[in-house]
């Protein structure tokens, strides 16, 4: 099987990331259901889960809330990364 832990070594303290919170419009199929126009948000990583290192708090760029995201589900995407973490 494949190893996720590799998957999630580039994601450290205080990296701008970019992820999916919502969709603006959802569309059904016969038994699913597809978000279309992602509404984005940015954030900085506050920080990473060590029992579960898919789940991070980030703190908003918008509001300041912090807000957990999800690795796995949320379509994370790096905007600058940070050297030292």
């Amino acid at each position: 099987m494949f190893d996720l832990h590799i998957y999630y070594m580039e994601y450290k303290k205080g990296t701008l990331i970019e992820w999916v919170e919502s969709h603006r419009l959802d569309e059904a199929g016969h038994d699913v259901l597809v978000g279309l126009r992602p509404v984005y948000k940015c954030g900085i990583i506050v920080e990473i889960s060590k029992q579960d290192p898919k789940y991070m708090a980030v703190a908003s760029c918008s509001d300041g809330r912090w807000r957990i995201v999800n690795v796995y589900h949320d379509d994370i995407k790096i905007i600058s990364e940070t050297k030292n973490g």
